[in-house]
């Protein structure tokens, strides 16, 4: 059985029985509040098959016109441009649907045209029903499942999303996306006193979060973040909790649907596996 595929069925388990799994025999809860812990747990979002997780489906505007919607693999991109690329200069925004994307845009040279535009990527010009259209409005979705599993042999594994530790496959070197598309832009650095990772308390020692802000810097920007999803001026993270992630807010505006999402508990919370001991 290929190696991938294996990896796919056991991340793909339900959370009761993966939770039962780790915490063994006459340990019934995870958490002091056993409510919260109830709520987290249905508002995760299903674990499928890795290679769907982060794959965003344009469709808004494809079937009223009969055609198939747009699937973008957010892995198949990562890997040749950070998140900035797309998300700062590019003009994406984080949010899914928020852009409100046009063919008359991207074939003006916006957007995706900007990339896709017969030199560095597939040209998105072209008659409907061309052969290059169905390259982003994918009917049959096995051939990107076969490229995703070509993709990730090799890279390292983690439990959750698409089953690749991104942070680690680019501080060992396996991958280097650019962070620019101008050649004559000037990347800031990272403050020196900013590359030691935060220790952030919470209510229980136990669930104390380990924040890395190098290794978010790699893919995005300070302005990323800072202020319209943490407004550290304004201490806007007084409203900051597990719940108010879960709805979107906070980490949650991307450790939901791209980034590692928030069931794989242990890469933000080191110390949860001693819970319940």
């Amino acid at each position: 059985m290929n190696r991938w595929r294996f990896r796919v069925r056991l991340a793909a388990l339900p959370l009761s029985l993966v939770g039962l799994l780790l915490l063994g025999p006459g340990k019934t809860s995870l958490a002091d509040d056993r409510d919260a812990l109830a709520k987290v747990i249905h508002a995760i979002p299903p674990n499928g098959p890795f290679w769907q997780y982060g794959n965003v489906v344009m469709g808004m505007r494809c079937r009223p016109v009969g055609m198939q919607p747009v699937i973008f693999p957010h892995w198949k991109h990562r890997a040749m441009y950070t998140c900035r690329v797309c998300h700062m200069e590019l003009g994406f925004s984080m949010k899914q649907g928020d852009t409100g994307v046009t063919r008359s845009e991207y074939l003006r040279g916006k957007y995706c045209g900007v990339c896709h535009n017969g030199k560095a990527a597939f040209t998105v010009k072209g008659e409907p029903g061309s052969p290059n259209c169905e390259r982003c409005h994918i009917k049959d979705t096995k051939g990107l499942e076969a490229r995703f599993e070509e993709f990730a042999e090799g890279l390292p594994i983690a439990a959750f999303g698409n089953g690749i530790d991104w942070a680690k496959a680019i501080r060992d070197e396996q991958m280097a996306p650019r962070n620019t598309l101008n050649s004559r832009a000037v990347i800031s650095q990272l403050p020196d006193k900013l590359k030691t990772p935060l220790k952030l308390g919470s209510y229980s020692d136990r669930t104390m979060v380990i924040f890395s802000h190098q290794d978010h810097f790699a893919e995005l920007d300070c302005s990323s973040c800072h202020p319209d999803i943490f407004n550290i001026k304004k201490e806007g993270t007084r409203s900051f909790s597990m719940e108010n992630n879960l709805y979107g807010n906070f980490c949650g505006a991307c450790h939901l649907l791209v980034a590692f999402p928030m069931n794989d508990c242990k890469r933000c919370h080191p110390r949860i596996s001693s819970l319940g001991a």
